[in-house]
């Protein structure tokens, strides 16, 4: 076996990522010897610093502390209304800090492939190892930069699942039709692309390959934004957007809204644009709504059953459909506006509004998706994970491992994907992927 350059990759410096940095420095690896953390973003925050301005820390859902270091510590007096953009990527930088990660940032990752034997790569190059090629330069603007509007797709299928179902065109079985990422499904007035004009740039740098020994992908999902092709979608005259690129309701002040989605961004969104005005909400599936206390207990039931579908190869369903929507004062408001008006999915789409399935028509102006995200794992197609649903067989004590391959650990995919689930996740990918390894030194 040739000598790696690290014994293990972190890619990703959110909160899962860290969160296993942090548990690698604890089993007694060093950073930028032992173990390298790699992030494509300008600074620290993950997918935080991306967020929309609105998002404050009383409205997000849940912000839950890295191991070691309470959130706390980082807040001002009277910080409660701050943007969730500015607060959680202080206190993530603070973290980096107080524990040494040396987080490599912008850098990304173009592709992951297995050198590991013949089957995997040509004889000459069987080095035993994992290569990621590198590249410098960040893959998402700033906060309030607009996005590179060069439509790009993926070949490779992506989880988890939302409302709408596999993101798989060749297994599209939800009568939705032709399933897309957000990039591929765009017409003149929508921002088709999460890519900034930095990721162009990136793609004519020299590229550093990293060969290494096991790999602990922390990519979350904000790279994948989803939206499910309908019929006209190509016509519609107005603005479509994805909850991805969505900055202020009052850009949309006078243009009536259908919000299209039933999780959470969905309703936090409707609340919000209403406010400024028309809307209607929509979504393949009717909300649902949990009317009890979401107790400790049944988080566990929820967990429980994200887990068993990634155990069994099948693609992770999004966390809403197992906990349900809460009922806060923000929504019983907005309840007794008239907003929360539910209506079934529209059939098409057509220049100036949508068509409903009895014939009748809503005249629309813009058509925002909240329809959810897909786990970004394209870099890591050539490694052949996936199965033919489309999921990803896992395994492990917290199902972060790849069964094909327990040198690869997924954090943020399944039962990880949350603030919670990716503190224990990482922890427990750290732990199995040293012992794998062979590498834990206290």
């Amino acid at each position: 076996m040739t000598a790696p350059d690290a014994d293990i990759l972190v890619i990703g410096a959110g909160q899962a990522g860290l969160s296993a940095g942090y548990h690698l420095r604890r089993l007694g690896l060093r950073p930028e010897q032992d173990f390298l953390i790699i992030d494509h973003a300008p600074g620290p925050g993950g997918a935080w610093q991306f967020r929309w301005p609105s998002l404050t820390l009383t409205t997000v859902n849940g912000v839950h502390d890295l191991p070691g270091m309470a959130f706390a510590e980082v807040l001002r007096p009277g910080s409660e209304h701050a943007q969730a953009a500015t607060a959680i990527p202080e206190y993530y930088a603070r973290y980096e800090q107080r524990y040494d990660l040396r987080v490599h940032r912008p850098t990304t990752v173009r592709v992951v492939c297995d050198r590991a034997t013949p089957s995997t790569c040509p004889t000459e190059s069987v080095d035993g190892l994992l290569h990621a090629e590198t590249v410098p330069g960040a893959t998402t603007p700033p906060s309030g930069e607009p996005a590179d509007p060069t439509p790009h797709t993926s070949a490779e299928p992506t989880g988890p699942a939302s409302e709408y179902g596999s993101a798989t065109r060749h297994s599209d079985t939800t009568g939705d039709g032709d399933h897309r990422t957000a990039a591929a499904r765009t017409n003149g007035h929508s921002d088709p692309s999460n890519e900034s004009a930095a990721a162009a740039k990136a793609s004519d740098a020299v590229a550093t390959t990293l060969r290494v020994r096991g790999l602990i992908n922390a990519t979350g999902t904000w790279e994948k934004p989803f939206i499910p092709y309908y019929p006209g979608a190509e016509t519609f005259g107005g603005r479509q957007l994805h909850a991805h690129d969505y900055r202020t309701a009052e850009e949309f002040a006078g243009r009536h809204v259908v919000v299209v989605g039933a999780g959470i961004s969905a309703v936090q969104l409707l609340d919000e644009i209403s406010q400024v005005t028309t809307t209607t909400w929509t979504s393949r599936t009717e909300p649902r709504w949990r009317t009890e206390e979401f107790t400790r207990e049944a988080g566990r039931r929820a967990v429980a059953m994200v887990e068993d579908r990634v155990r069994r190869g099948l693609p992770p369903r999004s966390v809403v459909s197992v906990t349900g929507l809460p009922v806060d004062d923000r929504i019983r408001a907005a309840r007794a506006r008239g907003v929360m008006d539910w209506h079934p999915m529209f059939t098409r789409i057509e220049p100036d509004g949508v068509r409903w399935a009895d014939g009748s028509f809503q005249p629309a102006e813009v058509i925002l998706w909240a329809t959810g995200f897909r786990s970004a794992l394209d870099h890591l197609a050539p490694l052949r994970l996936r199965g033919p649903g489309g999921g990803i067989t896992m395994t492990g004590r917290l199902a972060t491992q790849v069964a094909a391959d327990p040198r690869i650990h997924l954090l943020g995919y399944g039962p990880s994907a949350s603030t919670i689930g990716a503190n224990r996740a990482g922890r427990a990918a750290a732990v199995e992927l040293t012992e794998y390894l062979g590498l834990r030194r206290v």
